[in-house]
């Protein structure tokens, strides 16, 4: 965790409301205005780094108001959206021609590089989750056209649902093994809301097809250390059939079983090289990540990172190097 901003470590002298104001302006990376012309009586920012993904908490006491005008939009060179939760308190935000009152534990989508307002008054938690528009893998005005509809999609339950858990409880999570396959999860859950609110040049199937892989990656993640996840588990627990499950991975050029091989070894891999998991036996750390026969779990690995298991947790820890090659002559 990093705080980026703390009113109540500052002395007395550097709480001017132009002081205050920079602070988080540059923390949030939008205008900061005080309608009552009376910084925050508390500012608190954290933020932490969960797998590639930016989750910020802001915990304000005060009349607040941040603005993105359009001159400041068209400065920002990657476009980014911002999944923010309102934990305490009731905000206002206006944003691609609409205007939403926030209640607690309401979800909001922004394009932070568009202009936009979110103010609110009195105390205000909001915890945030920002995602480049670049690793969701949709144009960007396919994601503006989908933020304002975003509500109406039969997954915004279940996506408001693990993006809550996720900003919640990010302290926890950023020291997990999995946080790297937690982060693609997060960003394929999103990625199939917004596909799944913009209709425009694509069928009901088509769209039901990439919200039905979006779910199948999530579902796989959060099940791999299960040695019993195999495709009539995900069918099942998806409500599609084993054979439809197939023809939507087929159609997309995806290997179920390749994949979640590829997911085990990386979760795997990433666990030898955890100091806290040298006194593990390596079968012990196999069996964890769903691989029964330690034998082929050591061959798959080999195979994937061009060493065996034992040699990765010594590289890791100091003890073990790969052999230089002689030169000829």
């Amino acid at each position: 965790m990093v705080t980026l901003v703390d009113t109540d470590l500052l002395p007395p002298s550097e709480r001017r409301p132009a002081q205050v104001g920079g602070m988080l302006e540059a923390a949030i990376g939008a205008r900061v205005r005080f309608p009552g012309r009376r910084p925050p009586a508390h500012a608190r920012m954290d933020t932490w780094d969960l797998g590639g993904l930016t989750v910020t908490r802001a915990d304000l006491t005060g009349e607040l108001e941040l603005t993105q005008s359009v001159r400041q939009a068209r400065q920002d060179v990657e476009p980014l959206v911002s999944f923010a939760v309102q934990e305490v308190g009731e905000a206002l935000q206006d944003h691609l021609g609409g205007r939403r009152v926030v209640p607690v534990g309401g979800l909001t989508l922004t394009d932070v590089t568009s202009p936009y307002e979110y103010r609110w008054s009195g105390r205000g938690v909001c915890r945030s989750l920002q995602i480049p528009v670049a690793r969701l893998g949709l144009p960007v005005d396919v994601v503006r056209r989908a933020l304002p509809l975003a509500r109406r999609s039969p997954l915004h339950g279940l996506v408001s649902a693990h993006l809550e858990q996720v900003t919640l409880n990010a302290e926890e999570l950023v020291g997990e093994p999995m946080v790297q396959a937690l982060a693609s999860a997060t960003v394929d859950l999103t990625r199939a809301l917004l596909a799944s609110a913009d209709d425009a040049g694509r069928t009901a199937q088509d769209a039901a097809a990439e919200t039905l892989l979006s779910q199948v990656r999530a579902y796989v993640r959060q099940h791999l250390t299960d040695p019993g996840l195999d495709a009539g588990r995900v069918a099942a627990a998806l409500a599609v059939s084993v054979r439809q499950l197939y023809r939507v991975c087929a159609a997309a050029g995806f290997s179920l079983e390749q994949w979640v091989i590829e997911q085990r070894l990386e979760g795997a891999r990433a666990e030898l090289a955890d100091p806290g998991s040298r006194s593990r036996p390596i079968a012990v750390v196999a069996r964890r990540w769903g691989f029964t026969d330690a034998s082929y779990f050591s061959r798959r690995f080999r195979a994937a990172y061009g060493v065996a298991p034992r040699e990765w947790r010594q590289a890791g820890a100091g003890v073990w190097s790969p052999p230089v090659p002689r030169r000829g002559g």
